[in-house]
């Protein structure tokens, strides 16, 4: 299959790619800090010195360039949990909890227009949006809950127990980010941790 005429060295393919990563990186700059309002197709453009007939190249407009960076925003979160795990100095869950806290907590703090994107920006936006951050919400949810998953009681059967569940823990723990986010990161990552992890493994029933 051809991709294009190639221009210095890169193929058409490759230059859309490249424009598309352009975009993506500069929508995560433009919403992490100046927000959604702020996020105008001819900002995110100028942002990514791209020129601005090419934004819909990649994105239907604004939410779904939104929609874009919040699924990055949040695999990064997610992807930070298992080799946090698999490096965890013992196997019981208050450990378990604290390692994978303190990895999802840690990209947050590394990265404050993360934390705006996944927790503030998605607010209001539209339904679709809105419906997106839920689900999303409620994975992470489950997520957090299978740290302490092989050392807890069973779990009901009842799926939407199970959800009910997941949806209290990331809740709680949504919460706390936000607030501690908001603070400037204060107070240090290891007590905001350390409660978390506290809280998770008492949602379990182990607590």
């Amino acid at each position: 299959m051809s991709t294009g005429r190639t221009y210095a060295g890169a193929s058409a393919s490759d230059r859309a790619e490249d424009r598309r990563r352009r975009l993506l990186d500069a929508g995560l700059q433009v919403l992490g800090t100046d927000g959604y309002r702020a996020a105008t197709v001819r900002r995110i453009c100028r942002e990514a010195r791209v020129a601005d007939r090419y934004f819909y190249e990649c994105f239907d407009g604004t939410e779904a360039l939104l929609l874009a960076v919040y699924a990055e925003c949040t695999a990064r979160l997610r992807d930070a949990v298992p080799p946090a795990l698999a490096a965890a100095p013992g196997t019981d869950p208050l450990t378990l909890a604290r390692a994978g806290l303190d990895a999802f907590l840690r990209v947050v703090e590394d990265d404050p227009r993360l934390a705006r994107v996944v927790w503030f920006e998605v607010l209001g936006v539209s339904p679709e949006v809105e419906r997106t951050s839920l689900e999303t919400m409620s994975g992470f949810g489950r997520l957090l809950l299978a740290l302490t998953a092989d050392h807890a009681a069973p779990s009901p059967a009842d799926a939407t127990a199970t959800r009910l569940r997941a949806d209290a823990v990331i809740g709680g723990i949504s919460h706390v980010v936000m607030t501690w986010t908001v603070s400037g990161f204060d107070p240090p990552r290891d007590r905001v941790t350390d409660a978390l992890a506290l809280f998770l493994v008492g949602g379990t029933g182990l607590g």
